[in-house]
């Protein structure tokens, strides 16, 4: 007699541990599903996201047009900086 447990035995323990393992799976899924929260403050997490989309507007304004400031300072897009950089390092 061997003192190994033979692999017909394996088998129906491996199934029943991953089945306790989906019902605990499902238990939880169904317990807390219709139990979600509602968002802390739905308004606020809307205002918040309008004045991130606002900013990421005028910082991607700012990186692609052209401007001048009260003191005469220019503003080009960065593309075109970009292309003057090399421009003047290969001259």
């Amino acid at each position: 007699m061997s003192d190994q447990p033979s692999s017909k035995s394996s088998w129906p323990t491996f199934l029943g541990s991953l089945g306790a393992i989906l019902i605990f799976a499902l238990i939880i899924f169904l317990a807390y599903l219709p139990n979600r929260p509602e968002p802390v403050d739905k308004a606020a997490a809307e205002e918040r996201q309008i004045r991130a989309d606002e900013a990421r507007a005028a910082g991607l304004a700012k990186i692609t047009g052209y401007a001048v400031d009260g003191q005469g300072t220019v503003r080009i897009p960065v593309e075109a900086a970009m292309d003057l950089v090399v421009r003047e390092y290969k001259d």
